[in-house]
């Protein structure tokens, strides 16, 4: 009878047992990024708890706000991950199939966009201009207080003024030149150069009414849109080395995951066909 028991506990480890080296890999490196996605979530969440107010008016409008942006992505790569860990820790070889199968799929996708992007990126260019022309609409809106957080955020670290230059401000109902207010013709306080200038509130009034010089002297005229192009043209080297490093990065644990659960399938055949005999 004691030899028929089943021995509980944990199976000691032989040389039948799959590669500790690539299981464990696989293992940290989706505690990583599970790491980063709680965090990515842990923020969307907390804009959008913030705003959950204006979240209720402006459904429609989703796609201007950050925090919506980030809970998605947070989501996703969670479950990803996730299912990275969970898979390589309990080896099982249907996770392990599946988290290679949409890391795979998630690398293919971002190459046939980036393809796409690239092919028609004229239109691409196009379509950013619209969405951005959008969000200029939109500033100050009391129920999009994180996009006029990221509008000034940009405009700041890149010194820039509006969407192709500072004029597009002028489809703003507070900075067009018809308004009724005291910032009519004039832009935000963010299109200023210096930070004392920042500092006063007023620094951006009436810049659309000022000689070429004046304004010059005062304001950002570039456009973030055309700043943002040009900084990506002067670092190609470092952003193609970037993706080069995510792409790689991928294809690894698409290995890892595929090279386990061939090594845990081996096993399982091997000690079914032992059984049979």
């Amino acid at each position: 009878m004691q030899n028929k028991r089943r021995r509980m506990g944990p199976r000691p480890s032989s040389i039948e047992d799959p590669s500790i080296c690539i299981k464990f890999s696989l293992f940290f490196l989706n505690v990583l990024f599970w790491l980063a996605a709680i965090l990515i979530l842990g923020v969307g969440v907390y804009m959008m708890v913030e705003n959950r107010d204006a979240h209720q008016n402006y459904l429609s409008h989703l796609e201007f706000d950050p925090g919506v942006v980030l809970v998605f992505l947070g989501a996703a790569l969670f479950v990803i991950t996730f299912l990275g860990c969970l898979g390589a820790l309990r080896e099982n070889t249907c996770m392990l199939c599946f988290y290679a199968i949409i890391v795979g799929f998630l690398l293919l996708a971002e190459m046939v966009c980036g393809a796409l992007a690239f092919a028609y990126r004229e239109k691409v260019q196009e379509g950013i201009e619209d969405k951005l022309s959008a969000a200029i609409v939109f500033y100050r809106d009391p129920n999009k207080p994180d996009l006029q957080l990221l509008i000034e955020t940009t405009q700041t670290e890149f010194k820039c003024c509006g969407i192709n230059s500072y004029e597009d401000w002028g489809s703003n109902i507070y900075f067009n030149c018809s308004s009724p207010g005291a910032e009519a013709c004039g832009v935000p306080r963010t299109c200023c150069k210096t930070e004392e200038d920042r500092v006063n509130s007023q620094c951006g009034y009436g810049v659309g009414r000022m000689d070429s010089f004046e304004r010059e002297e005062r304001i950002y005229t570039t456009g973030c849109l055309t700043t943002v192009v040009d900084w990506f043209k002067n670092n190609l080297i470092t952003i193609g080395i970037v993706s080069f490093s995510i792409l790689l990065l991928q294809l690894i644990t698409i290995w890892l995951a595929t090279t386990l659960r061939g090594q845990v399938s081996d096993i399982k055949r091997t000690f079914n066909t032992s059984n049979r005999r």
